[in-house]
């Protein structure tokens, strides 16, 4: 019985003794810094201020619609434009009497006339198309009518620069140039 006894005191005295926790000390000084790894290897240079991904402009010149709509695109891209476009946003703008309009949206043209559009992309092996169509107008009938857009702008946007830039109005074209920092060497004129 008094080995039990003892066995049971034991238990306890550890179970006491792991149960307390003093004060704790200062933590002390610094070890000498382990051995160094292997060097990885070396990087892209890039170019310097710049983050190697830009935002591009598809543009055109004054047009006229074709059945109430355009289509405007680009021939012959590198694998690097496809990778680009792929992973992109776009926006599109009509300019009509001296306004940039967001599409999808309604644009006025002269007259009190309007037709409101929407847009479709379409990256087919080194081709890429944006086809405008017509929702909507103000002109009644059941076709479209034909409309002279004084340029189309079509804003391609890597997807990483348009989630850093949430606080952006991405319907007002001179926000969007002035905040992606487009000028004329980010300008590709369609060709399709």
């Amino acid at each position: 019985m008094l080995k039990k006894l003892m066995v049971v005191a034991w238990l306890g005295l550890i179970g006491l003794s792991l149960g307390c926790d003093g004060e704790k000390g200062d933590v002390g000084p610094q070890g000498p810094a382990g051995p160094a790894g292997a060097v990885g290897p070396k990087g892209d240079s890039g170019v310097a201020g710049k983050d190697g991904i830009s935002a591009k402009e598809l543009v055109t010149g004054q047009v006229e619609s074709t059945n109430g709509g355009y289509t405007l695109g680009k021939n012959n891209l590198s694998s690097a434009d496809t990778a680009m476009l792929s992973s992109s946003v776009v926006v599109v703008f009509i300019k009509a009497q001296n306004l940039w309009w967001a599409v999808p949206g309604k644009v006025d043209f002269a007259a009190g006339k309007s037709t409101t559009f929407n847009f479709i992309t379409l990256l087919r092996g080194k081709q890429f198309f944006i086809d405008i169509r017509p929702v909507s107008w103000t002109d009644g009938g059941d076709k479209a009518p034909e409309r002279v857009f004084q340029s189309i702008r079509a804003v391609i946007i890597p997807s990483e620069k348009f989630r850093r830039n949430a606080e952006v109005d991405w319907n007002n074209y001179e926000e969007v140039v002035s905040t992606l920092g487009l000028t004329d060497k980010d300008i590709i004129t369609a060709d399709l």
